[in-house]
């Protein structure tokens, strides 16, 4: 029994006519070998036998069997992209190979990519990847040519088995061969009462040799043994490959597929003929609601045409559903694509089919407000393909960019969805392009594009330019319209790129625009700004207030995953209230309701299975667990995050990853070197991100590490460069800590009483901005510094109220406190 959860294969196979030794040679491969291909010509049943082969191997490999396939694809870019969606990895990345590496890289699975020949080498490129990479990974192959790389074992598949020519077999001997029980087969189909006589056993054998043992063309031609007989089957087919007389060579059964296309498609009633025309046009699989709506039949007329289709082997049809599902084989696809190209009518049709694909995502854009998530992605996610295709026939041809900006337009929401944000990046960034020809330049079109692109643009490129130039221009009409909603859309956005660019008075600024905006024209945008007015009040050190704010904010917001507000902001504003929170509630003396905070916060962000607002959540995540000492939880969240990251392009929060895992190997001495050059690595990835907000905070805790490596000098160099920062960008939550560890490393240079004034001025510092744990930290410091001084008394007098302002009793500062308070007495 197949296990639905270890695969995504349509419904199984059965009665593989013909093909067992060749499925059980392909087994046995396919457990030994990385990589297998089945070529042969289009329609010999390549697919047929992949599909076979991969329903025995289920539950062979721990990690399923899952089939790509490659015929609906059109764009090299997305090979890689297929394959994990396939498997089940969302990937935003734009480099998505290497997360689908990583991925595999301790899986055991089988992965069946089919109809590989028009992306050959793409597709070998990705599977040479994976192969280097993922052991545990068999790959089994299906197409044209082979893919060409080494170690790959080729088998071709052949014609099933017909007489030898000049024989007159008996029906009981012809029936010993593949190619005529396949036939037979298909005939009974149409004719349950169809017995092959030894009269027409000669003349059915002369039938499949002409059709060169091709399985797809014996089914065609059984397929009309009700109308014609045998006799009849065997002359019409004589009439028409009489016209490749002289053939026998190269190209043959490529030939004979598209003779014995072109002989089954005259065949058709206009009515079936015109619709096996049109749903060529669709990418992958398609319904009869899709061919109803998009060619204007009715629904009954559609079930009945395309049941015709199916009967004729035209079309096959998987009904495992709850609708039923038709595709069009490779080989039939290409041959009617290419009718519709010769008649002229290929551009009339894919007008329609990107108008009606149109209808359907603007539709389902209004659902997505209110739906539940899986079920509106379970819905939807089949129109992918079809958008891609409309997507590229649309940009073909400038007298269509009105329609292919709505296309844009209208697939956000299921780029959204399925994470594709490289996608959507690229789509937006086209169709901007498009606006003056399209005569839409200025327009709320234009302003919501802006939008979207600058905040793709923020989480997968950083605070690069382009993105203030977005939300310039899409800020200019929201003004131009009066746009109220746009408008704050913009200005959340900008604040939220000028406090990542550590410009904490132009965000809380743009903050302090925004929030009068929102409390008198759209006040259900406010809880947003204020999180985000909480975030530049906590890095500018108002820590008091930006608690209180988050407070308050915490107790009021409802979880908002079926909030229309969310799918707006783009993540959740529950999870980023309760990581400021956390921050606050840590930094202000609370560290113990801060580090339960966070763990609230990152459990909800898991639940939701939202992952933009699950990385968010991480990145702060991993930050208090640094500051708290809980070096296991920080590089456990911090391997999570940056896994995330490579999966699914998050530049923006990727530095924080590595630098917190540089932070945790620092404090081993084995791998204090390794720990230092991570961190290095991630303070440069800041630089080029802009991403230099916490900056200041960085570079001291490097500096620290720098210290204890014996680099004095080097220390004392960066820790100048944290404090000079600091003080430009304003930024004073961080402060007292810098201070302190200025102070270890004039310590270190066995300056004393430098030590003592610059731990003397970051206790000052955490008083200034409410700090209280800064100012523990810094007292146990300057107890300890005291103490070998023989000042017992002052240490106590000084450390002890510091020790009792903090609420909570599982700080490490909490716990050396107590250490250093007993040792005293």
């Amino acid at each position: 029994m197949r296990s639905k959860a270890a695969n995504n294969l349509p419904a199984a196979t059965t009665n593989v006519v013909g093909r067992d030794a060749f499925i059980d040679l392909i087994q046995s491969e396919v457990k030994r070998c990385g990589l297998v291909s089945i070529v042969g010509a289009g329609g010999i049943g390549k697919t047929t036998v992949a599909l076979a082969i991969a329903d025995r191997a289920l539950g062979t490999f721990g990690d399923g069997v899952w089939l790509v396939d490659f015929a609906p694809l059109r764009e090299p870019v997305l090979v890689s992209h297929s394959i994990a969606n396939a498997t089940g990895l969302t990937v935003h990345s734009s480099d998505a190979l290497a997360a689908l590496c990583r991925f595999l890289q301790n899986r055991n699975m089988l992965l069946v990519l089919d109809n590989c020949e028009h992306l050959l080498e793409t597709i070998a490129a990705c599977v040479r990847q994976i192969q280097a990479e993922a052991p545990g990974i068999r790959i089994l192959c299906t197409s044209r040519a082979p893919l060409g790389l080494e170690g790959e074992q080729i088998h071709r598949l052949p014609g099933l088995e017909i007489p030898p020519p000049g024989t007159t077999p008996s029906a009981e001997t012809a029936l010993q061969y593949s190619a005529i029980q396949l036939f037979v087969d298909r005939a009974r189909d149409r004719v349950e009462t169809f017995v092959l006589t030894d009269s027409d056993a000669p003349k059915l054998a002369d039938i499949c040799r002409s059709l060169d043992g091709i399985a797809l063309a014996i089914e065609l031609a059984a397929m009309r043994v009700d109308v014609f007989g045998i006799a009849e089957l065997q002359r019409q087919l004589e009439d028409r490959f009489r016209l490749l007389a002289g053939r026998r060579a190269g190209m043959e059964r490529h030939r004979t597929m598209a003779a014995t296309l072109d002989w089954s498609y005259g065949l058709l009633p206009d009515r079936e003929a015109e619709l096996l025309m049109a749903v060529s046009i669709f990418a992958g699989s398609f319904q009869a609601e899709d061919v109803a709506t998009a060619f204007d039949h009715t629904p009954s007329d559609t079930i009945g045409l395309l049941r015709e289709l199916v009967a004729q082997s035209l079309l096959s049809i998987d009904e495992t559903g709850e609708r039923a599902v038709y595709r069009l084989l490779e080989s039939t696809r290409a041959y009617c694509l290419s009718k519709l190209a010769l008649n002229g009518k290929e551009d009339s049709i894919r007008l329609r089919h990107a108008i009606y694909i149109c209808g359907v995502l603007e539709l389902a854009a209004n659902e997505w407000k209110h739906s539940q998530s899986r079920e509106w992605g379970a819905r939807h996610g089949r129109h992918l393909d079809d958008l891609r295709a409309a997507l590229g026939w649309a940009g073909s041809d400038p007298q269509h960019s009105a329609l292919l900006i709505r296309l844009t337009v209208a697939a956000i929401p299921l780029w959204n969805h399925f994470s594709l944000t490289d996608e959507r990046r690229a789509h937006l960034t086209r169709a901007i392009a498009e606006l003056e020809n399209a005569g839409q330049a200025g327009t709320a079109v234009e302003m919501n594009l802006q939008i979207m692109l600058g905040g793709a643009l923020l989480f997968t490129r950083g605070n690069v330019p382009d993105v203030l130039s977005a939300l310039s221009r899409s800020l200019e009409i929201a003004d131009q319209l009066g746009d109220t909603t746009a408008r704050l859309q913009c200005l959340r956005i900008k604040a939220t790129y000028e406090l990542f660019a550590g410009q904490l008075d132009a965000g809380i600024h743009t903050l302090e625009t925004f929030l009068p905006i929102a409390s008198t024209d759209d006040i259900s945008a406010l809880p947003e700004g204020e999180t985000h007015l909480g975030v530049g009040e906590l890095c500018r050190g108002r820590l008091i207030t930006a608690r209180h704010r988050m407070e308050r904010l915490h107790a009021q917001i409802p979880p908002d995953f079926n909030n229309q507000r969310f799918a707006q902001y783009q993540y959740s504003n529950s999870v980023n209230a309760m990581i400021v929170l956390s921050h606050a509630q840590w930094l202000t003396g609370y560290p113990d309701a801060g580090e339960q905070m966070i763990a609230k916060s990152l459990e909800y962000a898991r639940q939701a299975e939202h992952e933009l607002s699950y990385s968010i959540a991480l990145a702060w995540a991993c930050l208090l667990f640094q500051w708290a000492g809980r070096e296991t939880d920080c590089e456990h969240h911090a391997i999570i995050l940056d896994e995330l990251c490579e999966r699914h392009g998050i530049v923006i929060w990727r530095p924080i990853a590595t630098f917190c895992r540089g932070a945790v190997a620092a404090t081993r001495p084995a791998s204090l070197a390794e720990g230092i050059d991570r961190m290095q690595d991630a303070i440069a990835d800041f630089r080029t991100i802009g991403h230099l907000v916490r900056l200041p905070y960085f570079l001291s805790v490097l500096a620290e590490a720098l210290a204890r490596q014996g680099w004095i000098d080097a220390a004392s160099a960066r820790i100048e460069e944290a404090l000079v920062l600091a003080y430009e960008q304003n930024e004073r939550w961080c402060l007292p800590e810098i201070i302190r560890i200025n102070a270890s490393i004039v310590l270190a240079k066995g300056q004393v009483d430098t030590a003592e004034a610059l731990l003397k001025e970051a206790i000052a510092a955490a008083d200034e901005i409410d700090a209280s744990t800064w100012r523990l930290r810094a007292s146990n410091d300057l107890a300890r510094l005291w103490q070998g001084q023989s000042r017992t008394e002052e240490a106590v007098q000084m450390l002890r109220p510091a020790f009792t302002d903090i609420i909570g009793t599982k700080s490490k500062d909490i716990v050396r406190a107590r250490e250093t308070l007993a040792r005293l007495k």
